[in-house]
């Protein structure tokens, strides 16, 4: 695993400098998601930028709600600046076109990102994990020699302990939308985008998951639990937006 070696020699040289690698493609991220959900004025468009940065910088963009998209935006910026790692017999074009991803999630329009010195630490974190969430999930390939793509899941505590104390969900799956999902309203667009050097970016949706759906997927496949989450197709966003409380579809249910 050449690359996993070079990405953690270029990581421990990062630490020890203060540096990080460059955000190659924010403007076009940026541009790309602001084409997909309309343009937002300045307060419409926020941004959680990463002080310090390990392996690659990574910072969470916040899309305001808008009438015809009523929910929030949350983008990743960086994690497409480094290649993901594969193994040495996959074939080349397939890395060509998986090897670079970014991560987004809906969120409801009233999810409180924002919270003053007055705030506890418990009122932050049951926001503002999924902040956390979508920035630990796109180190990771970085990280540890890997690579994230459609329908994979990702275990975030060994015990499966939930986000927060006001939620189940524990874990994600990751899926790709493409021009089958909402009658083909936006083409490739959600899939990813080519950059101005030819770079392709998947665009992965993060989908948080219970314990059981996580076990169902280990048992069976991603596949298999996407079609219980949104049935052949995404039909609509209402079942992208992340809902703390929603409907576990593995629980009770023979495998």
């Amino acid at each position: 695993m050449v690359m996993n070696f070079l990405n953690r020699i270029r990581g421990a040289f990062n630490r020890l400098t203060g540096r990080v690698a460059p955000t190659r493609y924010m403007t076009e991220i940026e541009d790309h998601f602001l084409k997909v959900f309309g343009s937002r004025d300045e307060d419409g468009h926020r941004v959680f930028h990463e002080l310090c940065s390990e392996y690659v910088h990574l910072d969470v963009h916040v899309l305001a709600p808008t009438e015809e998209f009523p929910f929030q935006v949350l983008f990743t910026t960086g994690m497409s600046d480094l290649e993901m790692t594969f193994s040495e017999d996959e074939a080349w074009d397939f890395k060509k076109i998986h090897g670079h991803a970014e991560l987004f999630c809906l969120l409801p329009p009233d999810w409180k990102l924002e919270f003053d010195k007055h705030s506890t630490e418990e009122e932050r974190k049951r926001q503002l994990w999924i902040v956390e969430a979508l920035k630990d999930a796109a180190r990771h390939p970085h990280q540890f020699g890997t690579w994230i793509g459609n329908a994979h899941t990702f275990q975030y505590d060994p015990d499966n302990e939930p986000f927060a104390d006001n939620t189940r969900l524990s874990s994600a799956i990751f899926i790709a939308l493409d021009y089958k999902d909402f009658d083909g309203r936006f083409g490739d667009d959600l899939n990813g985008f080519y950059t101005e050097d030819n770079t392709y970016i998947n665009l992965l949706c993060f989908i948080p998951i219970y314990e059981d759906e996580l076990n169902y997927q280990l048992e069976n496949n991603g596949v298999s639990l996407f079609e219980r989450l949104f049935g052949k197709t995404v039909t609509g966003f209402e079942g992208l937006i992340v809902d703390i409380d929603r409907e576990n579809v593995c629980m009770n249910r023979a495998i």
